[in-house]
């Protein structure tokens, strides 16, 4: 029995080892292919002196993964960039291949312009028409490529953002929903308070009497009338004089004497200032 579970064991452990391997030689032959491209666009004698700068990004690229400079993570997509780098290198070589060539063929056509024939005109700037709608043909082909690998590379981040874009609207909606709730309730006391005010002053008016006097009869409105400090009559007041009103008219051949009261609170001179307005 012992014997069988060692036979498993080692089964296992071979079929892990194989697997292994098949991805590691998996691994090397991308890398290969990889690198075999490269070598094949800076050897090519064509493109020798173009395309520089983009030759050496796409050197540091395929440099890293085959030195595993890249975490295990992030190869794949790395290897799909050293691949659109190397891509790229060879649109910008032919690129300035083609502008070379062109401007050689220019000056070849200035230099000779006097002798050649109308017809050889024609054909030279035929043939400057079709180069120059191959290279804007490349031009848009390398933009398209470098497009794809700038879509790539925001796809990875795009979840993570769109996570975060809808936990700062939820809290945002939760926080408007609170400040409308307190809005309300806010608006809900302060209706409920000029209500209560405006019932007070309606029961303090209903309460005014009148009197018969030496004078004739008298009304005697309270301070709720005035605020301390000022001489003009509340606008809640106003609202609530139906009583005062209905007593005037009642003797409408009457005169009408109303007479007021200097404020009993605050200084001798800020009374007599009020009493006059």
């Amino acid at each position: 029995m012992m014997k069988n579970k060692y036979t498993i064991l080692v089964f296992i452990i071979g079929l892990s080892l194989l697997n292994l391997a098949d991805a590691r030689r998996s691994k090397e032959l991308d890398y290969a292919s990889l690198e075999t491209d490269y070598n094949n666009l800076v050897h090519n004698e064509k493109y020798k002196n173009y395309a520089k700068t983009e030759k050496r990004v796409a050197k540091l690229s395929v440099e890293a993964l085959i030195n595993n400079q890249v975490k295990r993570k992030n190869r794949a997509k790395a290897l799909y960039i050293a691949q659109h780098n190397i891509a790229y290198a060879r649109l910008v070589a032919e690129e300035q291949w083609l502008q070379n060539e062109i401007a050689k063929e220019k000056e070849i056509a200035h230099n000779y312009e006097v002798s050649i024939s109308k017809t050889e005109a024609e054909i030279a700037r035929h043939d400057a028409e079709v180069a120059r709608m191959m290279l804007i043909a490349q031009q848009e082909e390398a933009q398209r490529a470098t497009q794809r690998a700038k879509e790539a590379e925001l796809l990875a981040q795009d979840s993570l953002s769109q996570a975060e874009l809808a936990k700062q609207e939820t809290e945002a909606a939760k926080r408007l929903a609170k400040a409308r709730k307190e809005e309300a309730e806010l608006a809900k006391q302060e209706a409920e308070l000029a209500l209560l005010e405006a019932k007070t002053l309606r029961r303090k008016l209903n309460t005014i009497a009148t009197k018969k006097t030496d004078k004739g009869l008298m009304m005697t409105l309270g301070d709720f009338v005035f605020d301390s400090g000022r001489s003009s009559i509340k606008k809640e007041a106003k609202q609530n004089f139906s009583k005062v009103v209905a007593f005037i008219n009642t003797y409408p051949n009457k005169k009408v004497r109303i007479e007021g009261h200097t404020d009993s609170s605050g200084s001798k001179k800020l009374n007599l200032k009020l009493s006059k307005q």
